[in-house]
């Protein structure tokens, strides 16, 4: 029974992750952590929640947290890599991506050296960090439920930061969700997936592919 309800917590936390419901995901998560502890999947996908709520700060402080206690993998390195990039801080965030790459089995090389290539430019970093302004507009005008502007907001995002996949994600769920494009939807999640090989992405990819063979849209 324990088992059960942690694995609905887990699937109705990735499910308010997917589209954007950021606290409502932490929600969930929070629960699974007060059944689990300190497990691996409740650090990880707090420290997720907490990045794309944009406390990095506490993100990195998760993500090391689970280094610490589980010892270093690529996946666990890449988490700190994107925490520090997005902190702000672009000397701590190269040498984060630094790290991350140094790993033989680095599993998601191009976009940490395309993060790398914008952390050597300050003004390339700068520009990045703006688009971050960009995704948390982008969601707040979501939440009001304008969803072009929304969209909008994200475009901009991706543009300030070609490596911004939780935009890209954002845009693709616009798309299929909103806009009843599967078709651009997929292109979109393909290009996110080209960069970072997350589970969300996968499932969101294989929801637009559905929809495309089947036809299936949305009223309009």
């Amino acid at each position: 029974m324990r088992s059960l309800f942690l694995a609905i917590r887990q699937r109705l936390g990735l499910n308010a992750y997917m589209t954007g419901d950021y606290p409502r995901a932490e929600r969930h998560f929070q629960a699974i952590a007060q059944a689990e502890g300190e497990s691996q999947r409740a650090l990880r996908n707090l420290g997720l929640v907490r990045m794309a709520l944009g406390d990095h700060a506490e993100a990195e402080r998760l993500f090391a947290r689970e280094l610490e206690l589980y010892g270093v993998t690529p996946s666990r390195l890449q988490a700190l890599a994107d925490a520090a990039y997005l902190s702000g801080d672009r000397e701590k965030a190269l040498r984060r991506v630094a790290d991350a790459l140094a790993h033989p089995d680095c599993p998601n090389r191009a976009l940490l050296e395309l993060r790398r290539r914008v952390c050597i430019d300050a003004g390339a970093y700068g520009r990045a960090m703006r688009g971050q302004t960009f995704l948390q507009e982008g969601a707040e005008l979501l939440k009001a439920d304008d969803v072009q502007a929304a969209l909008a907001a994200f475009q901009r995002a991706a543009q300030a930061d070609p490596g911004n996949f939780v935009a890209l994600n954002n845009i693709g769920g616009i798309q299929l969700n909103h806009l009843n494009d599967p078709k651009a939807a997929a292109r979109t999640f393909e290009q996110a997936l080209a960069l970072v090989d997350l589970p969300m992405l996968r499932q969101n990819l294989a929801r637009a592919r559905e929809a495309l063979a089947t036809g299936a849209t949305r009223p309009k």
